[in-house]
């Protein structure tokens, strides 16, 4: 784990994945994004649907941003594409590392196929022992951020 970023993040008093959705709205433009879960599929679901609700309170805001302001709504535009066409996952190790933006995986598939350079963002939010951590994050880029967080 050397250089990287770690942040500790209970996502408040409920943690779930609706908080975990608004941080990786932050977080999906800047590269892969890994979720270590221990029910990867249902994380998967319940993620999804949060992804969505999400997307949709954000093309509310643009549809108000486009009569008060239009350079707001642009960029409102963009953002909306991008959370449209984030492709998430559970198949791995991926056939095609870039044929998605979000992979949702077990500590264990997480060991056998150690995220790439290319992920930028890794969310941890099951049991991780410290040397786990550091053979799962060894080949994560510099500056890479890994949140490690408990869902509900």
């Amino acid at each position: 784990m050397y250089e990287l970023i770690r942040e500790e993040n209970s996502f408040g008093a409920n943690p779930g994945t609706k908080n975990l959705a608004r941080h990786l709205y932050t977080r999906i433009a800047c590269g892969k994004v890994v979720i270590i879960a221990e029910k990867p599929s249902n994380t998967l679901a319940a993620l999804r649907k949060q992804w969505m609700k999400l997307c949709r309170k954000v093309q509310k805001e643009m549809a108000i941003a486009a009569v008060l302001n239009p350079a707001r709504a642009n960029e409102l535009t963009n953002v909306i594409v991008r959370m449209q066409n984030a492709r998430f996952t559970t198949s791995w190790p991926p056939d095609n590392y870039r044929s998605a933006d979000v992979y949702i995986i077990t500590l264990e598939q997480a060991l056998r196929w150690v995220p790439e350079a290319d992920c930028r963002t890794l969310y941890v939010t099951c049991g991780v022992t410290n040397e786990q951590m550091h053979l799962v994050t060894a080949w994560m880029a510099k500056r890479s951020l890994v949140v490690t967080c408990k869902l509900a």
